[in-house]
Order: C-alpha cells, then sequence, then structure tokens
C-alpha cells in the first residue's frame, strides 16, 4: 500500500465515514456458482454518497502492457492526503479485457472501504478468474506470497485487540491507528482481520442500540 506522506486528516475522516458505510447490496446472481455479488455501478452507488459526506473520494485508474494489468484505487481526502492500492492480474485474450478491468475495480474498490462486495463462494471464483490475484492493498513492502508464519503472532494480536473493543468509537480509532500495520499482513490475513471488524462493529452496534 502506497500513501501520501501525511494521512491523520484522512484516517479521521474515514473513521467516521466507515461507521456509516455498509456492505454492498448483492444486486447480481453469479450464474455458474449461484452466488450473489454487487455490481460495480451498485457498490458506488452504496459507497461515494457516504464518502463524499466525510470529504473522501475514489478514484480509479488502469495500467496494461502485454498481458499484464492493473487497476490503481486511490482513496482521497480534501486534505490531500490519500491511500493506495493495486490490484494486479494477467489478460489471456482481448475479448477479457473490459470484464477483467471491472472484476478488478469491485475488488480495489472493495478493499480499499473495507467492505464486503459479495458472498462468500468457498473459493469457486477463483477457477475460473483469470489470473486473479486475491483483493488486497499490496504493501509497497512486497509482503504479499510472503511466508504467513512471522505474521501469525501480530495477527492474533490484532484478532484479540479487536474482540476486546469495548465500543464502537474505540473500535475504529483502534482500526485508524493500526490500517498500516493491518496491510502489510498476507491478503488472507488481512480479509479475515476485516471480516472480524465487521462482525465486532456490528456487535457493538446492536448493543448500543439496545
Amino acid at each position: 500500500m502506497k500513501t501520501s506522506e501525511n494521512t491523520a486528516d484522512l484516517f479521521k475522516a474515514f473513521v467516521a465515514a466507515q461507521s456509516e458505510l455498509k456492505n454492498a447490496v448483492f444486486d447480481k446472481v453469479n450464474p455458474h456458482f449461484k452466488s450473489k455479488y454487487a455490481t460495480l455501478a451498485g457498490m458506488r452507488d452504496g459507497i461515494t454518497p457516504v464518502l463524499s459526506k466525510n470529504g473522501l473520494a475514489v478514484i480509479q485508474g488502469t495500467w496494461c502492457e502485454g498481458q499484464d494489468a492493473a487497476v490503481y484505487t486511490r482513496l482521497v481526502h480534501t486534505s490531500g492526503q490519500w491511500i493506495e492500492s493495486r490490484y494486479p492480474f494477467q489478460i489471456d485474450k482481448p475479448q477479457q479485457m473490459g470484464s477483467s478491468f471491472t472484476y478488478a475495480r469491485r475488488y480495489g474498490l472493495a478493499a480499499i472501504t473495507g467492505i464486503a462486495s459479495e458472498e462468500d463462494d468457498d473459493g469457486n471464483a477463483a477457477q475460473t478468474t483469470p489470473k486473479a490475484t486475491p483483493p488486497v492493498m499490496i504493501a509497497s513492502t512486497g509482503t504479499q506470497g510472503a511466508s504467513k508464519a512471522p505474521s501469525r503472532a501480530p495477527y492474533e494480536a490484532m484478532v484479540k485487540e479487536i474482540r476486546n473493543a469495548t465500543g464502537v468509537k474505540a473500535l475504529q480509532d483502534w482500526y485508524a491507528h493500526s490500517f498500516a500495520e493491518i496491510e502489510k499482513l498476507p491478503p488472507d490475513f488481512i480479509d479475515e482481520l476485516r471480516i472480524e471488524y465487521s462482525d465486532r462493529l456490528s456487535e457493538l452496534k446492536k448493543a448500543l442500540a439496545a
């Protein structure tokens, strides 16, 4: 993950936005696996108003050279601060280009905003998606694909901190302060932490409303 030199204002705004963000509405069905997912248009309809309200916006750009391609997703703040993720993949056939870029944009948008964009298909989609890498904000240190062993302890510590959070604000503050460290973890650890965070946030909100 790449960031601007300063990120304090952006993180503060994002913590506020995330308290309002909801998982995308699954408005489409995968005809092969019968699993539901959110279209890019549907995701943007749900995400953009909340981000805009908090002085945030998402910019996505594409890159392609031969069979190698990527989608860059940048979350920007009115202060000029930003964070950026990169979703790399390969295109085997020219006809796949449009759908592959849309697929990458969906996952890039979901990853950088921390929402879920589809039902868990137990890995079925990975069998048909052309050489796509998991949705993850890739750290500049190149941790993607690295051994998970060194990351096990910090990952488990983060899970414990999420589960022990005593309130919505405490959990959101923890996320803002831990964001950079989270993105250094292997992709599947990041995904699991986002699920833990989302579940705990929902629990705390329900308790607050009771």
